[in-house]
């Protein structure tokens, strides 16, 4: 039987998106200390592949193709599972404050 309550447990996935890589893993610590705090079982974050969008800009509107500017952005992401939530954890998440660089998804399961 206290299996079948385990199985029961929504169980979260939390994703964490933003440019800039201090501002995220400053997030994705308050998240862990939330939820360890909330007696969670937490599975540490994950690193996800770095996404790179390069852009090419032309310096001049007419002449000179030739010269032109690169700029490139960075994405960086994080995922974080929860294995097993108590009745606090949802409610700790959502008084979470987060900086606005950040992304954050939560999905259900």
């Amino acid at each position: 039987m206290a299996d079948a309550k385990k199985d029961q447990t929504p169980k979260l996935r939390i994703k964490l998106k933003s440019y800039d890589i201090k501002m995220l893993e400053s997030s994705v610590w308050k998240v862990i200390s939330l939820l360890i705090k909330s007696w969670a079982k937490v599975k540490w974050p994950i690193p996800l592949p770095k996404k790179r969008k390069l852009y090419t800009v032309l310096k001049s509107n007419f002449k000179h193709k030739s010269s032109r500017e690169q700029f490139e952005r960075m994405t960086y992401s994080r995922l974080i599972d929860v294995v097993e939530t108590w009745s606090k954890t949802v409610e700790y998440l959502q008084n979470l404050s987060i900086p606005v660089g950040v992304l954050v998804d939560v999905k259900v399961f």
